[in-house]
């Protein structure tokens, strides 16, 4: 075959090599050009526009160019699809961005407006109370058969009402004050306060309503209306069956109209209520209800104290002729409802491990999104990792129960 024959075979052969399928060089760049993605027509435009490159470094860079370009645009068009997450500096984890957040003083000025709305509650809710204490109660029948219950001699209060004021308010506040002082938590002392003074304010109202609508006598209610001791009646027709009693009474007005309010005992309710108070405080600050204190007797002891003094003010009521067993048993159970009541609206459950912690009456939005970082972080999976509630620390900060 002649030289220049077997030139051009190489040549060609050079042009069109045959890959291993037995396709000549042209159709397998054929396939491969079909298989690729297709470009936007922006860039296919562009690719038409470039001249050829004279040589094989020229073409190498352009494709490069390409692949590069390629990337940008296929990048450019997947981020107008898909919602990127920013992320944290202080995190490894993609956060969802913040829109809209209310700025710090719109959430202090709604905590001022509630904080005003819940003074002007309370002073509303003392307003009504010292209201109904002077409206007349109900006039309730008394029979014959039953004049014994309320023929028992007056004697003085053995707790006077001045007197008993005065501590249900400064009570609580000195022990709330005192735990301010050893631990300095501003947020307790603050959810302390408005916790014990909505317990007073609530206890008044039930108790005064239902002292004014039952109208049961006390049981010296015979000598608030008769002190001489002379039972004056009216002269008014009744049937024969009738063995009801029409006092006409001959004492003063504001002792009878007192006499007639003896269920259920405001003494009982407020000292249960203001005591009850302190006890549920104490018990969760000790943690005297819950796993973390459990087995602990001091613990429980010091708790149990402020509802003994509610109970001996409750049975001196009793004990000088104005109050009835009955009067003492559910005024008592007012003022332990109306305490934890109010108490649990600041406060977690006493029966919980996080007992004494206050709760957060405004939750920050900030941080909804955020992972913890840094030194919150290590305590979170502390806390988790520990998962043994009888070694948290308890008040001082120390580490504490019953084995350690």
């Amino acid at each position: 075959m002649p030289a220049s024959c077997k030139a051009d075979l190489r040549s060609r052969r050079c042009e069109n090599p045959i890959d291993r399928n037995g396709n000549i060089g042209g159709t397998a760049e054929e396939q491969a050009t079909n298989t690729r993605p297709k470009l936007t027509t922006k860039y296919s435009q562009r690719t038409n526009e470039m001249p050829a490159g004279k040589d094989g470094r020229e073409s190498s860079d352009s494709a490069a160019e390409d692949v590069g370009h390629t990337g940008s645009i296929t990048k450019s068009n997947d981020e107008m699809w898909r919602n990127e997450l920013a992320t944290n500096a202080d995190s490894t984890y993609a956060q969802p961005e913040k829109r809209g957040d209310p700025s710090p003083s719109t959430g202090n000025s709604n905590a001022k407006i509630s904080d005003a709305i819940d003074v002007v509650l309370r002073v509303l809710l003392v307003i009504a109370f010292f209201k109904l204490e002077t409206m007349t109660a109900f006039k309730r029948e008394i029979h014959e058969e039953e004049l014994w219950l309320y023929k028992n001699p007056r004697r003085p209060d053995i707790v006077r009402g001045g007197e008993l004021l005065f501590w249900v308010i400064v009570a609580p506040f000195l022990v709330t004050v005192a735990f301010y002082w050893y631990t300095k938590d501003k947020r307790d002392f603050r959810a302390a306060s408005w916790a014990w003074t909505l317990a007073l304010c609530m206890n008044g109202i039930p108790t005064s309503v239902l002292k004014i609508t039952v109208g049961r006598p006390r049981p010296d209610y015979f000598y608030r209306c008769f002190p001489d001791g002379v039972m004056v009646l009216n002269t008014t027709s009744s049937g024969l069956d009738s063995s009801s009693l029409d006092f006409n009474c001959t004492g003063l007005p504001g002792d009878i109209n007192e006499g007639r309010k003896s269920f259920p005992s405001g003494h009982s309710s407020f000292a249960f209520a203001s005591f009850g108070f302190i006890a549920y405080y104490i018990g969760a600050k000790l943690h005297a209800f819950d796993i973390r204190g459990r087995g602990q007797t001091w613990r429980l002891c010091i708790a149990v104290i402020p509802l003994f003094i509610a109970l001996l003010v409750a049975v001196s009521r009793t004990c000088d002729y104005h109050h009835h067993w009955q009067d003492v048993t559910i005024g008592g159970l007012i003022g332990l409802c109306a305490g934890y009541i109010s108490y649990r609206q600041y406060y977690p459950s006493i029966f919980t491990p996080d007992a004494g912690k206050p709760l957060v009456r405004w939750p920050s939005r900030e941080g909804k999104y955020q992972r913890l970082s840094g030194e919150n972080e290590n305590e979170c999976r502390d806390d988790r990792a520990d998962g043994d509630a009888a070694r948290r620390p308890l008040l001082a900060g120390k580490e504490e129960s019953k084995w350690y």
